[in-house]
């Protein structure tokens, strides 16, 4: 311990530095230094124009409300492929397969993943749906 509080001694008496001088030309406040400055612009030259910026919103917003629509078509379609009622749908023609069939085998061991995977689809397609009805609104 006597140690340490000889180092803590001898730190606490140890001489100070002075601080040094500031260079000569060096701005004392921020108001001169920002008069210093190479940037000749006015905070004024960065304002955007209500209307403007307005305008980019909405087309912005419209195009995504657009991207949203295709997406929720392809969703569907997709749901529609892979768990409808249609002679078209994965799970009509692998539960339809006649047995010792490879497609016999795989709506036996599937059918849980697809009819999940539909499921989530769903849900997913109807969550999308909400963020469209709220964004019309």
């Amino acid at each position: 311990m006597s140690y340490f509080k000889s180092r803590f001694d001898y730190i606490l008496e140890a001489d100070v530095a002075p601080t040094p001088e500031p260079a000569p030309g060096t701005p004392a406040n921020d108001q001169e230094a920002m008069a210093q400055s190479l940037d000749t612009a006015k905070p004024a030259d960065f304002d955007v124009k209500a209307a403007e910026r307005q305008t980019r919103i909405d087309h912005v917003k419209v195009e995504q409300i657009n991207r949203l629509h295709e997406w929720i078509g392809k969703i569907d379609d997709f749901i529609i492929f892979l768990n409808d009622t249609n002679s078209d749908s994965m799970q009509i023609q692998l539960h339809s397969a006649p047995c010792d069939t490879m497609f016999e085998n795989i709506a036996r061991s599937e059918k849980k993943k697809i009819s999940r995977l539909a499921a989530d689809l769903g849900g997913l397609s109807q969550s999308l749906k909400g963020y469209l009805a709220s964004a019309n609104d």
